[in-house]
């Protein structure tokens, strides 16, 4: 067992690559969407083929990050323990790690789940490690507003890996966390302003000052409770996504409120830990209506009064051409039951 304990600790330093706290979440995100898609439960072996595929792709691009941003995690306290800044994984090994994980996520998802998911994830790989990583970051203020967008491609992977196709609830979902990441992560920025101003990154305390700052994640916020309403009225979510997306919202408003008006960090803090349990809480809100209007509305009975209707019918035509013709065999019998359903076709 002790021999193993060197390749364990190996192992989860690779996985450290893939900054694994995000990718639950990112995961969650396209998850609870699937169910959303489906309006209910979505097939087992679909979502699961779907979350590992998201994960791998997810991972393998939060890997490139931390190749490419080494410098800036020497010098940042809350990074300078990473793997490839303690040398116990080089940079070659790093990106030996994420082409393969990489790949296997788009395998995984073409073959296994369907191409226009495959893409989606391709999409916000590329998004991340080249728009974001190696473009936006280093260069501007809003370097969190567009690239906010890559943590917003998991939901479309869902959506795409259920439907095959991407609606205007997925772009809705897509814009939730496309305007949660700025205020979720410029409060993060206001207590770590030192560090990135240490590591020469134009967030945008740094560079546009706390004020205005706080301005901004007030306007973010303000949009963000009219998308989460705005889902409400596509009829794809219900009353509990409803009542949930009012109260958190009112939750992380208050926060963000506070935020603007305290002079030290306490309000940031908090905000920022809200805005994690507020983008979870509000995907879980509605993978849990689309399960409750999937098996506990009239819908659902209505469905499952129709499929047994239609059981009672095929029963009643096996009887009656098999009292008319005891000797058909089952060929026969088959043929005769597809010119009936061709015959009822309009």
């Amino acid at each position: 067992m002790n021999g193993l304990r060197p390749l364990f600790h190996k192992a989860g330093q690779f996985v450290q690559l893939t900054k694994p706290g995000i990718i639950q979440l990112l995961v969650l995100t396209m998850f609870c969407t699937m169910f959303v898609a489906h309006g209910g439960v979505p097939d087992l072996w679909l979502a699961i083929w779907a979350t590992i595929g998201t994960a791998l792709i997810c991972g393998s691009a939060n890997t490139i990050n931390m190749v490419w941003d080494q410098d800036i995690d020497r010098v940042m306290e809350r990074t300078s323990d990473r793997p490839l800044i303690t040398g116990e994984i080089t940079p070659i090994q790093a990106l030996v790690f994420a082409g393969v994980t990489g790949l296997a996520a788009v395998l995984i998802l073409t073959f296994l789940v369907n191409p226009l998911a495959a893409l989606m994830g391709i999409a916000g790989h590329a998004f991340y490690v080249v728009i974001y990583t190696m473009w936006l970051k280093r260069r501007t203020p809003q370097n969190i507003v567009i690239g906010g967008a890559a943590g917003a491609f998991p939901p479309l992977i869902g959506w795409a890996a259920v439907t095959g196709e991407l609606s205007v609830t997925a772009w809705l979902i897509f814009g939730i966390i496309f305007l949660w990441t700025p205020p979720h992560f410029w409060a993060l920025a206001l207590y770590k302003d030192t560090e990135y101003d240490k590591a020469n990154i134009p967030m945008m305390p740094v560079v546009r000052g706390r004020r205005t700052t706080k301005f901004q994640m007030l306007i973010y916020m303000m949009l963000l409770l009219g998308i989460t309403l705005a889902l409400a009225l596509t009829g794809d979510v219900g009353i509990i996504y409803l009542v949930s997306a009012v109260l958190l919202g009112a939750g992380f408003t208050y926060c963000c409120i506070r935020t603007a008006f305290e002079n030290g960090t306490l309000w940031a803090k908090r905000t920022f830990g809200f805005s994690i349990i507020y983008v979870g809480l509000l995907f879980a809100a509605m993978s849990i209506d689309s399960v409750q209007t999937q098996y506990f509305t009239e819908g659902h009975y209505l469905d499952e009064i129709e499929r047994e209707a239609q059981q009672l019918r095929a029963e009643q035509n096996i009887g009656q051409i098999l009292a008319e013709n005891p000797n058909m065999d089952l060929d026969e019998l088959e043929q005769e039951l597809r010119s009936d359903d061709d015959s009822d076709t309009p």
